[in-house]
């Protein structure tokens, strides 16, 4: 007689089994380290000179984006913080880029300037 029982649950125990072992293959590790990576990235990009004023919207969805990734991770959801922290590390690496092709303009002119002002010197000391 046990040894029909035990089949009878035979079915049963091996249902459970499948899936605890597809619930172990589809939990998602937490993202920490992608975590810690947009985060990083974020708080120096806020810190460098000029680049909330050359590229605010970046910084800001960047921001947003890190704060969203955050709930996300809070909520267990770790696909979904995953990608934002993605996004938000490239959202800062954009504001970032952006920022230096300002500072890279604006040198740019500089040199510019220099220029056609040493030109005009030169045409002013020239003989005529």
């Amino acid at each position: 007689m046990p040894l029909a029982l035990s089949a009878k649950r035979a079915p049963l125990w091996a249902a459970l089994a499948a899936t605890l072992a597809l619930g172990a293959c589809s939990s998602t590790p937490a993202p920490r380290e992608q975590m810690a990576v947009a985060k990083s990235t974020v708080d120096r990009v806020t810190t460098t000179p000029d680049t909330a004023a050359a590229a605010p919207v970046e910084l800001q969805a960047a921001r947003d984006k890190l704060a969203n990734a955050q709930r996300a991770m809070d909520n267990k959801d770790y696909d979904e913080a995953r990608r934002l922290a993605e996004q938000a590390q490239a959202d800062a690496r954009l504001a970032e880029a952006k920022a230096q092709a300002t500072r890279s303009e604006r040198a740019v002119r500089e040199v510019q300037d220099s220029v056609r002002a040493l030109s005009d010197e030169l045409q002013r000391r020239s003989p005529r």
